[in-house]
């Protein structure tokens, strides 16, 4: 997942760095929620090819809360029609249109 500065807005190179080369802006505490977000993500497509539909919205929706992600929002979904959740479906949904890329 591509970071971006929170101060200037600009794209952060993948890497070890602890600031951003733009504005000196710290990013070393936002690589490690991405990073987080991308655990939980992995979690939940594990969950989910192991029929595990309660685990794998339990883990999308922790992802979402990390980072709002057109990842975690499609794999929510996913989970809540496994589960058959019509208040959880449409959530979803929204959720995902309102990810700006």
């Amino acid at each position: 997942m591509n970071i971006h500065c929170p101060f200037c807005r600009k794209k952060v190179p993948p890497g070890n760095a602890r600031r951003c080369r733009h504005c000196g802006c710290e990013v070393a505490m936002l690589r490690q929620i991405t990073s987080a977000a991308r655990d939980s993500l992995q979690l939940a497509l594990e969950a989910l090819r192991e029929g595990r539909d309660r685990d794998a919205h339990e883990f999308a929706y922790e992802a979402w809360g990390l980072r709002h992600s057109r990842e975690a929002a499609a794999i929510g979904l996913l989970s809540a029609i496994g589960l058959s959740d019509p208040i959880e479906i449409p959530r979803w949904i929204r959720r995902r249109r309102a990810v700006v890329i």
